[in-house]
C-alpha cells in the first residue's frame, strides 16, 4: 500500500505538500517539524520536535466515507502504540488517540480533486508538553520515561494501517465497528458535543456508518458529521 517515502527536515504543513506536489498514490510524506502543521477544523497542529508527523496519499476512490476512514485509522495507530509499548490506548470519537484523559495522537482525513490525504501526528520524545495543553496532551516519553526510535514507531504505525486499511477496502467497516466500540474514550458516560449547537446524551456507540450514538432525551441521535467535538458532560 505504502510504496513511497520522503522524510524532511522542515514543512510547512505535511498535508499540504501532498495536496499540491504530483506524487503516487502510497506515497508517505514524514517531516521532524512543521511550520504550519494543522488539525481539524484549521486548528493549529502543535509540531515540536521529537514528535511525529506524517502524511499519505490515498486514492479516494478506495475510501469514500470520511467518518469511518479516521477511525479505522485511529484504531490502526492505537494497536500500533500498544504493539510497541505493551500499554492501552483509547480512541476519542471521531479522530483521536487518547492515553487516560490525555491526547497522543490526531488524525486529519481531506479530499481535494482526486487525492485523499490522510494526515496523522504523534507525540512521542518531546521532553515537555506547553502549559496551554499540558492537562490535555501527553507524549510517549512522558508515559513511559524513556526516548523512542521515531523511525521504528512510524514503521510500525504504517504496517498496522496498511493492514487495517487492506481488509476496510475488501470488507468494509463492520468488520471494525466492535474493536472501535471496544477502545472509545467515554462509552456508556453523559458527554456534550460541541459544533453548531451543543448535544448531550449518553455515548452508546458508533454506527454502521460511523457516526457516534448518542442517547438523549428525544431519543437516539446519529451524529454523522465530523465537525463536531466530543467531550465528558
Amino acid at each position: 500500500m505504502f510504496k513511497n517515502l520522503l522524510w524532511l527536515e522542515v514543512v510547512d504543513s505535511t498535508q499540504q505538500r501532498l495536496k499540491e506536489w504530483n506524487v503516487s498514490y502510497g506515497t508517505v510524506l514524514v517531516a521532524d517539524r512543521q511550520t504550519k502543521g494543522r488539525g481539524r477544523h484549521g486548528r493549529k497542529w502543535l509540531s515540536q520536535e521529537g514528535g511525529l508527523y506524517f502524511s499519505f496519499l490515498l486514492n479516494p476512490k478506495d475510501f469514500e466515507n470520511l467518518l469511518q476512514l479516521p477511525l479505522v485509522l485511529g484504531l490502526s495507530v492505537s494497536e500500533a502504540l500498544e504493539s510497541i509499548t505493551k500499554i492501552p490506548f483509547s480512541l476519542k470519537w471521531p479522530n483521536d488517540v487518547y492515553f487516560q484523559e490525555k491526547k497522543i495522537s490526531g488524525i486529519l482525513c481531506e479530499i481535494s480533486k482526486d487525492k485523499l490525504i490522510a494526515g496523522i501526528g504523534i507525540n512521542v520524545n518531546q521532553k515537555e508538553v506547553p502549559e496551554e495543553i499540558k492537562e490535555r496532551a501527553t507524549t510517549l516519553y512522558e508515559i513511559t520515561g524513556k526516548e523512542w526510535e521515531r523511525k521504528e514507531v512510524l514503521l510500525e504505525v504504517l504496517r498496522k494501517i496498511s493492514e487495517n486499511l487492506q481488509k476496510f477496502r475488501e470488507r468494509g467497516f463492520k468488520d471494525f465497528k466492535e474493536r472501535i466500540e471496544g477502545k472509545m474514550l467515554y462509552l456508556g458516560e453523559e458527554v456534550i458535543l460541541l459544533g453548531e449547537k451543543e448535544i448531550t446524551g449518553k455515548l452508546l456507540g458508533i454506527s454502521e456508518k460511523g457516526g457516534a450514538l448518542i442517547l438523549t432525551e428525544e431519543g437516539i441521535k446519529e451524529i454523522l458529521s465530523g465537525e463536531f467535538s466530543l467531550r465528558r458532560f
